[in-house]
């Protein structure tokens, strides 16, 4: 009955896209947004009361956050061992619940985005579905203090996210959570990896009035976002949460606090790009080689209309992405290079975006499967109401096992 239930939602789902005209699947906001209210109708049709007890084996907590907790279980009827996320009734909107669950199956196509089983249900407590076991937890947990990963391990990372957000951005969205605790792990050596947790995921060109995602991780335009200061939800923002996330796989700890004018740190990294390549990069970068200091001027180009596509990693895979120095070379090179240290910047940061969508360069990349699991995350998060687009079709992504020469 289960089983039928599922398939029923999958049938019907699948039949709602196909029988839409080609023309009507372009990824504008107002066809994008049409296209949501089908698949929340859909999905809400089929959310039924579940006993978790007589479905699955709970074998362990993965981990807990403030909105719900995700569970390693094992599926009584098949014995397939799965993650499973619940999130509180009481702390979560059902319409927000179904919308990221529609994004999780409707990206699931792509090698490096996580998928999920079956459709959504509830119980007295708990909205929950059940998604791809990860068989070495997330970035986070390989990220090494001070360290980070072996650079060959960070550029198949690299190639691999690139690929994703490439494929969610032809989709008309924007994931705005994007940090290790989101990126999953399946096998060593990170050869695949996929993201996962789209409970922020918007529509491209929506417009936000509140800040969204983990304050480390956020461009500085959102970090300025306020009912006076409205945002347009763009590409850019991920990638400019990319480029952080790659500093901290390469050196093992965060650039910053917080992208703005309060954040000292931040505000030498923003004098160094307003005069790049004449002074020194501030202490902090100095442990990167000068080819891939290039590549995350354009990831964090302050003004996001230079900032660059995510896919131009690409473009830098040959380049030396990360040297070891010993601790006492670091001191005696930050005593013999003066760096201009700058104080708060007057940084023009507009409300509108627009982006164009690149192709990502599949030579790289071999595509692959695996089973994953979700993970909490470790931040401060801020809900929004998730969005995302689909359409009908049938492509082939790369980008799962790589493999970095």
């Amino acid at each position: 009955m289960k089983g039928n239930h599922s398939s029923e939602f999958f049938i019907e789902t699948v039949g709602a896209f196909t029988s839409m005209d080609q023309d009507s699947m372009a990824s504008s906001k107002p066809e994008v947004q049409s296209i949501l209210e089908g698949l929340v109708s859909i999905a809400s049709r089929h959310l039924q009361e579940r006993d978790l007890q007589k479905t699955h084996h709970i074998i362990r907590e993965l981990g807990q956050g403030g909105f719900g907790s995700v569970l390693m279980v094992k599926e009584k009827r098949t014995g397939q061992e799965m993650a499973l996320k619940l999130l509180h009734r009481k702390k979560t909107a059902e319409f927000s619940f179904l919308m990221e669950l529609s994004v999780s199956f409707f990206l699931s196509s792509h090698p490096n985005i996580i998928s999920i089983y079956g459709v959504g249900f509830k119980t007295g407590e708990y909205f929950g579905y059940t998604q791809e076991l990860a068989t070495h937890g997330d970035l986070f947990d390989l990220i090494s203090p001070d360290e980070g990963l072996p650079e060959d391990d960070v550029k198949r990372c690299a190639i691999q996210i690139s690929s994703a957000l490439d494929f969610m951005e032809g989709k008309g969205l924007v994931h705005l959570d994007i940090k290790p605790e989101n990126i999953l792990v399946f096998n060593k050596d990170c050869h695949l990896i996929k993201i996962t947790d789209f409970g922020l995921s918007q529509v491209k060109g929506s417009t936000t009035t509140r800040s969204s995602g983990t304050t480390s991780y956020m461009a500085p335009e959102m970090r300025q976002v306020s009912k006076q200061r409205p945002l347009v939800i763009d590409s850019s923002l991920d990638v400019w949460s990319f480029g952080v996330l790659l500093y901290i796989l390469l050196t093992g700890e965060v650039p910053w606090q917080s992208a703005d004018p309060t954040d000292q740190e931040f505000c030498n990294f923003v004098g160094w790009q307003k005069n790049f390549g004449k002074i020194d990069p501030p202490s902090l970068w100095r442990r990167l080689p000068p080819g891939v200091l290039r590549m995350f001027s354009g990831l964090l180009a302050i003004d996001y209309k230079r900032r660059s596509k995510c896919t131009e990693v690409l473009i830098f895979q040959d380049e030396c992405w990360k040297e070891d120095f010993a601790e006492s070379d670091r001191s005696d090179e930050m005593e013999n290079n003066s760096v201009v240290e700058s104080g708060p910047a007057d940084i023009y940061l507009s409300n509108v975006s627009t982006t164009s969508i690149l192709g990502v360069e599949s030579c790289y990349l071999t595509p692959g499967s695996c089973h994953g699991e979700e993970h909490p995350d470790h931040g401060t998060d801020i809900n929004q109401s998730p969005l995302m687009f689909i359409d009908d079709e049938i492509s082939v992504y790369v980008g799962a096992e790589v493999e970095i020469e």
